[in-house]
């Protein structure tokens, strides 16, 4: 890791380079009228309709016809072409986990959110159609002051089309391998004129999985949803308008294409006690792709995938009090029903024995390896123990409700523009375990257990001390009944104040302080089986988060602007487990960002320059630690760590006048972050085993007031620093270039060809800085003729067959007694597709 002098160095080196070569990135790409120019793009980003040029925050935006020119598919294919934000579909369409310049998370939230029409959208926005949106406007940096809750590193605002004052019509047909079908349809106007309008749209999509499995040859990775929305628009004075949507959508995805890497493979930190025998305890390197075998139709049955029904409302209403004064309230509703059924070991195994050999048992070597050497007593030390039956299955239902209503006062004249705001969020969720044992699982079961007894048997005999294996517990499988309810209530006041110093300068102050409550309720319950355990938790978060902008514009062209801005990522609540071990909250993680940017049009329109360099200090980030109660252990947040990150974002198009048609567009992101402080638990457990092969807290004890006993969960070691490791799931270059050509062909037609590629540098999997993704570069083409009425689109996406998985998750081996493995997401690999589009 470069010290932050260097990394100065190299940002300015950077900004020097971006602005001599113009190699920035697009900061729009809407490019509605190719020809004119110099675009005027509205925006949002700031609850005001401003000039894109003239917003002092980086903001970028993907339009509707940006969507269709470059065959977008769905809001993952959106972030490859915008710099500073990354995300992918990780775990299936509905797990995707936006990070905007570099502050990923792990577990819990991402800390940016959507927002569709104004409306906070809590998770994911899985299959969401994206025929039916206007624009994208990705607002980079903390924007908690307007936007509210976790928005600490940025949100995604979507505006979704409106009526307008004429019928129209638009029918799509899309087609492409792997059984890749779209069509989606979309009539709109005035129904009266000048007074009330409205629009449908629908959307049918279904994808048969690129993938085969190979535990028994069906496809893999398969998908399909279909939607409804409906839009009125009513204006029945100058000074009343009202904007009412509803959006429903079903979701039905299969066994999503993740492929495991068997503990074997680990090829670092090679622990010689029991449990590993020498083998690597982690793998360091990239996480290489491979095939998917997984034994879910055994497992789970023919009803295994991701079954989600959402449905989201929301009613924009302003009032013109006076010419200056607006009065503005916004209400949301959503509401959402999932059923997870996966199998979570993504192996060709189920319902697998855990194997307990305790610390030293010195069991002799094989082939000269120990198999034990362990010197912790673990009594009676002269007994393996072979454990109970693991069913590593995913099996939820949850469903989400929540209600939102803003109400904002806007005052705008000359010199001032002033917002005052209250915002109240209500959220209850409720998830439940819905598992349901298919017919010969105990009989897996009872065949897995006898032969891991038979393995530890044999083992015993090896050993001279060994008296016998203990069979504990047994190849019953618990089917836990285990529920988790959640009520989160969200209150805040806002405000904006913009003054105009003189004609050129500009200052903004923004500011919110929120109030937010979490209650919880947790029953811990197996099916048949009385209630355990009842846990029921209570707790408030407050905040307040500034913003101060000053701007500068310095000809009608050339704008500058810097700022400073906290933002923060609520705290919450974890597990049952955690609950019970002692960690049942965790605090908010809060950022201090400042930036200074420009933003330039150049050659009398023929060039967009924008450049932004930001410095983010973090403190109290979220990061995980195991937890355990019992014989349970699970993975909790804690506020473990602080971090910087600094950056710089570019943004340029060209559209040369000497060259009619062309259109050049280039993005760029360069991202440093760097833990400053904080310990991780299993950082620590990988540098008790460096020094001598054993986990036996040679580096220290964590807790050395409790009896000198080394466990990885009850007394581990020492917690090791993480204190200059990269933040994981960042990626330090990120770039996006767009070549885009369009010419007259015969009569009103034209024809159009263009070419673009994205670049992502390798992501850590962990803060440990050694499993990664390795890097990734995308191409994409597109070829085709349209006119005002008819467009016919040829297209190929990942043109040079990237197979760099999206995803790498620190995991275990259900296979071989739970030993640290890993997980990756498998990339879809080249793939051509046509698209027809009729306007009427």
């Amino acid at each position: 890791m470069q010290t932050y002098s260097n990394t100065l160095k190299s940002v300015a080196l950077t900004s020097f380079l971006l602005s001599t070569t113009a190699l920035a990135p697009s900061v729009a790409l809407a490019q509605d009228d190719a020809a004119s120019e110099r675009d005027i793009i509205t925006v949002t980003a700031r609850k005001q309709e401003e000039n894109l040029q003239e917003v002092p925050v980086a903001v970028s935006v993907v339009s509707s016809a940006a969507i269709d020119n470059l065959a977008l598919q769905d809001l993952s294919d959106i972030a490859k072409t915008t710099a500073g934000l990354s995300f992918d579909n990780e775990f299936g369409r509905n797990s995707n986990r936006p990070v905007i310049r570099g502050q990923a998370n792990i577990l819990g939230d991402s800390g940016v959110s959507y927002f569709i029409d104004g409306v906070y959208i809590s998770g994911s926005i899985a299959g969401y159609d994206i025929n039916d949106i206007e624009r994208v406007e990705i607002v980079k940096g903390p924007q908690s002051a307007l936007y509210g809750r976790n928005t600490y590193s940025g949100a995604i605002n979507i505006i979704t089309k409106s009526p307008g004052d004429e019928w129209s019509g638009r029918l799509q047909v899309e087609a492409a391998e792997d059984d890749q079908y779209e069509v989606s349809g979309t009539v709109k106007g005035p129904i009266i004129p000048g007074v009330l309008s409205a629009g449908l749209t629908a959307r049918y999509y279904e994808f048969g999985g690129e993938y085969t499995n190979q535990f028994d040859g069906s496809s893999i990775g398969e998908e399909e949803s279909m939607s409804f929305s409906g839009v009125v628009e009513w204006t029945p004075t100058d000074r009343l308008r009202a904007r009412g949507r509803v959006y429903y959508s079903e979701l039905d995805d299969g066994q999503p294409a993740l492929f495991h890497q068997a503990a074997s493979e680990n090829n670092c930190f090679f622990d010689n006690g029991t449990l590993y025998g020498g083998d690597g305890r982690y793998f360091c390197g990239v996480v290489e792709p491979r095939d998917v075998s997984t034994d879910y139709s055994v497992q789970i049955g023919d009803n295994a995938g991701r079954e989600i029904e959402d449905l989201q409302t929301s009613l924009v209403v302003d009032y013109d009090i006076s010419d200056r004064l607006t009065l503005t309230s916004i209400t949301g509703y959503n509401s959402t029903d999932e059923i997870d059924l996966t199998d979570g070991d993504y192996q060709p195994t189920s319902f697998q024995t855990a194997v307990f050999t305790p610390g030293g048992f010195p069991f002799g070597d094989i082939n000269g390896v120990p198999l034990s050497i362990s010197p912790t007593p673990f009594p009676p030390f002269t007994y393996a123990y072979v454990g109970d039956t693991v069913d590593f299955t995913f099996a939820n239902e949850s469903e989400v409700r929540d209600f939102s209503q803003e109400l904002r006062l806007e005052y705008v004249d000359d010199r001032v523009h002033t917002i005052l705001g209250a915002y109240y969020f209500d959220e209850k969720s409720e998830s439940k375990d819905i598992r349901t044992l298919p017919a010969g699982a105990t009989g897996i079961a009872a065949a897995n257990f006898g032969a891991a007894l038979a393995e530890q048997n044999a083992l015993c005999n090896l050993n001279p001390i060994c008296n016998s294996i203990i069979p504990l517990f047994g190849p019953t499988i618990t089917v836990p009944r285990d529920t988790n309810d959640l009520d989160t209530q969200n209150i805040a006041v806002f405000g904006l104040f913009e003054y105009e110093l003189t004609d050129k300068i500009g200052v903004t102050l923004e500011g919110r302080y929120a109030e937010e409550k979490i209650e919880q309720t947790a029953v811990v319950q197996d099916l048949g089986g009385p209630v355990e355990n009842i846990v029921q938790a209570e707790e408030t978060f407050t905040s307040f988060n500034p913003r101060i902008t000053l701007d500068f514009k310095a000809t009608d062209t050339n704008f500058f602007y810097v700022l400073a801005a906290r933002g923060n990522k609520p705290g919450g609540f974890n597990g049952t487990v955690a609950i019970e071990a002692g960690l049942p909250t965790f605090d908010e993680e809060e950022v201090w960002s400042y930036e200074i940017g420009t933003k330039n049009v150049l050659a009398d329109g023929q060039i967009t320059l924008n450049l932004a360099a930001f410095f983010n200090e973090i403190e109290g980030y979220q990061l995980t630690q195991n937890a355990r109660s019992g014989v349970n252990t699970t993975s909790a947040t804690v506020n473990a760590g602080d971090a910087e990150i600094m950056g710089l974002e570019a943004s340029f198009i060209a559209r040369p006048a000497m060259w009619d048609g062309l259109t050049f567009t280039v993005n760029y992101a360069y991202t440093d972050s760097e833990f400053t402080e904080g310990t991780d638990q299993n950082q620590g457990v990988l540098n008790d085993v460096a020094d001598n092969g054993l986990v036996d807290c040679s580096t220290g004890f964590q807790f050395p007031d409790i009896v000198d006993d080394c466990s990885t969960t009850d007394n581990p070691p020492v917690f090791g620093s993480i204190v200059g490791n990269q933040i994981p799931r960042t990626a330090e270059h990120q770039l996006f270039m767009d070549v885009d050509y369009v010419r007259p062909l015969l009569n009103d037609w034209e024809w159009f060809t263009g070419w673009n590629m994205s670049y992502e540098s390798s992501k850590f999997a962990q803060v440990h800085n050694l499993a990664e993704t390795g890097n990734t570069m995308l191409m994409d083409a597109r070829l085709g003729v349209s006119n005002d009425r008819f467009t016919l689109r040829l297209w190929g996406k990942n043109l040079l067959d990237e197979d760099s998985t999206p995803l790498v998750l620190r995991y275990a081996d259900g296979a071989d007694t739970f030993k640290r493995s890993f997980v990756g997401t498998l990339r879809r690999g080249r793939h051509f597709g046509v698209t027809a589009t009729a306007n009427f």
